[in-house]
């Protein structure tokens, strides 16, 4: 911090005698600031309610605030996402924050308060760890032996790193307090609420803590608690945590043990991008349940529909009498004259949903590691599927679901070997051309149960579904347009895991001179995709009869368009339309039975169109052109699928052109 100031001395002194001249001093210099170092360090000192919580859009900082250092007199930059701002004596804090917030470069801007850890006073007397048993661990305790580490992240009050009884079981987190990655705990809460999850079992000494010998392990995040007991939690702090937790793959679960009853964006926002990373998020619902001020009461951030809002149980389990309840309790656990490690090295009871949430907590981090494909939902399902249920049938507002049972959510946790896409191909090689059928298809294994596929594409920025979400693993497509394709696939499994895979840099290209595109209705299908160049559309053997067609015809550089007209079951032959109007009826179950196509436009004479159909009971008749009939008249025979090509005049036919039309 000496440094620090040093530096700021430095430029400050810089900045005059680059400013002013020669013998003159210059009465107030402002600088535009571009980082937080260019102004003091936050202290002890600062007054909490002239600081201002800002949490940046992404990639943004404070030099796209166009503060200055008239403005403010310090500052901290948490992360890459969050800094708090303290406001020079002589600037509105309100009104800057208004201004913060209209900023484009802005997420939210709040100002900076006070949260309090959800624990009561200390008992005195010392009991067994009854907490540990009463939730089905006792059962559990060894049963999970994950070889990659999970870890808890606990946002508090800091953690006595050196307690024999948690030490092996701690990784690196942070201390906002004092900006370092040496963690202390001066409070007291934070050590508390970390010995209910990980206090090394089966060691000979102490206690044990709920995660049993699985290889979980506690990341500690000091974010308030200044002195001994002292349960202020500065939100700023808190917010950066979070946002530092969400970012790390090792970090599963976020324990949460505080709360209070006022509004903050800036704590919901960073709620919020936590769950939106996957992390399972747990919080105690409160300890205001008996206090008349308070009692039914929403409390943040338990109250967020994206956390698991954890009410207290007595050893009678009972609801103890602290608990806050409300309709957005979700669990109960044990939480009164709970045995659990503190500060000095040593242990004792605590009191407070503080302790039912960590409990419920290591809990998740437990079924998460006999499981890693397990989801946060899935995991908060299992927990209310199979907690103990109390108080009125059903979930209530004191008990939320029940009491957690982590023997009896273990029990429902299958470890399965992980959802895989095994391949994902396309039938052609890059480098087609338009209108040429793409057929991928994708196979799977691992996860859960039966899968689905959905199948789509990019091109320049815009995404097109090719087959929704079904039981079918191939799907194909027609690309109308040239381009650098990415093709995806997306596989779900009955667990709602889901994967996807991409062929990158697939590109289609221009069809040379000409190309013919058009679709068909289908009976009980409805309209196909277009498809081009000879390409079926419609189908064969399935008895599905095509009821009406639209035809284009595509000639870069030149004039040319496409009329066509259809024989249609009890009316005949229609009027010719032209360039991709409807030919046919819909929704009349009506069959075509016959078609006629000609090319127009000034440069008709230079090509020929080709046009073959598949009838029923017939199946492919020959290649008619330019104009002449094909399929049948007055035999009440439908027409099932349809090929049309464009080719320079003169070029031989497709194929056989004999028989392209019977009549009655």
């Amino acid at each position: 911090m000496e440094f620090k100031r040093l530096i700021v001395l430095l430029l400050a002194m810089v900045l005059i005698v680059g400013s002013c001249p020669f013998g003159v001093i210059a009465q107030s210099q402002s600088i535009t600031i571009q980082s937080l170092d260019e102004v003091a360090n936050l202290s002890e000192s600062s007054n909490i309610d002239d600081e201002i919580i800002v949490i940046y859009e992404d990639q943004a900082s404070v030099g796209d605030l166009a503060l200055t250092t008239q403005e403010v007199k310090g500052g901290e930059t948490l992360n890459n996402r969050v800094d708090i701002i303290e406001v020079a004596d002589t600037v509105d804090s309100d009104a800057l924050v208004t201004e913060l917030s209209e900023n484009p470069n802005v997420l939210v801007a709040e100002k900076n308060s006070y949260i309090q850890t959800s624990v009561l006073p200390n008992d005195p007397l010392l009991s067994a760890e009854w907490q540990f048993e009463r939730i089905g661990a006792d059962a559990t305790w060894n049963q999970v032996n994950n070889s990659e580490t999970l870890v808890v992240a606990v946002i508090d009050t800091g953690l006595n790193t050196e307690h024999p009884d948690l030490k092996e079981n701690i990784v690196n987190g942070y201390d906002f307090v004092e900006g370092t990655t040496n963690v202390i705990d001066l409070s007291g809460h934070g050590t508390e609420v970390s010995g209910c999850i990980a206090a090394i079992t089966n060691n000979g000494i102490g206690m044990a803590g709920i995660t049993g010998t699985a290889n979980i392990k506690i990341a500690p995040y000091r974010v308030g608690g200044l002195t001994d007991n002292d349960p202020n939690l500065d939100v700023g702090y808190i917010c950066a945590a979070l946002y530092d937790a969400a970012g790390r793959s090792d970090v599963k679960v976020i324990n949460m043990s505080f709360g209070g009853y006022m509004v903050s964006s800036a704590l919901r926002t960073a709620v919020a991008n936590a769950a939106s990373a996957g992390k399972v998020l747990v919080a105690a619902s409160g300890n205001e349940g008996s206090n008349p001020e308070y009692r039914g009461e929403l409390a943040v951030p338990a109250s967020y529909n994206n956390v698991i809002s954890v009410g207290a149980t007595s050893d009678t389990n009972e609801i103890a009498y602290f608990s806050q309840y409300n309709s957005m309790v979700d669990l109960c656990a044990p939480g009164h004259q709970i045995y659990t490690t503190n500060h000095d090295g040593a242990y004792q009871l605590a009191s407070g949903t503080s302790f039912s949430s960590p409990i419920t907590a290591g809990a998740c981090a437990v079924l998460m590691a006999a499981d890693p494909a397990l989801s946060s939902a899935e995991v908060e399902t299992i927990l209310k599927e199979t907690a103990l249920d109390f108080g009125t049938p059903g979930r209530d507002d004191y008990y939320g679901y029940g009491m957690i049972q982590l023997d009896a959510a273990l029990a429902k946790v299958t470890p399965s070997a992980p959802l895989t896409i095994d391949s994902f191909t396309a039938d052609k090689p890059t480098g087609q051309t338009i209108g040429t059928p793409i057929t991928l298809s994708a196979a799977a294994s691992g996860g859960t149960g039966n899968y689905t596929y959905g199948f789509y594409y990019e091109l320049n920025g815009t995404q097109t579904t090719i087959q929704d979400y079904s039981s079918a693993s191939t799907a194909s497509f027609t690309p109308l347009t040239p381009g650098i394709y990415t093709l995806s696939v997306e596989v779900v499994d009955e667990n709602s895991k889901i994967l996807k895979k991409s062929i990158v840099n697939y590109v289609i290209k221009e069809t040379p001179a000409t190309s013919i595109s058009y679709r068909t209705h289908v009976q009980n299908i409805g309209w196909q995709g277009f498809v081009a160049n000879g390409t079926l559309s419609g189908t064969t053997g399935k008895s599905l009869r095509l009821e009406a067609i639209e035809i284009n015809a595509t000639a870069p550089n030149y004039d040319l368009g496409v009329k066509y007209k259809t024989h249609i079951q009890d009316i005949g032959w229609q009027d010719y339309v032209a360039d991709g109007i409807i030919s046919g009826t819909t929704g009349q179950s009506l069959r075509l039975e016959a078609i006629q196509i000609e090319l127009t436009g000034g440069d008709a004479d230079l090509f020929d169109i080709y046009y073959q159909v598949h009838v029923m009971n017939i199946g492919w008749m020959g290649w008619a052109k330019n104009g002449s009939s094909a399929g049948t008249e007055g035999l009440s025979y439908r027409m099932e699928g349809i090929r049309i090509q464009i080719v320079p005049k003169g070029s031989a036919a497709p194929g056989a052109t004999d028989n392209p039309f019977i009549s009655k």
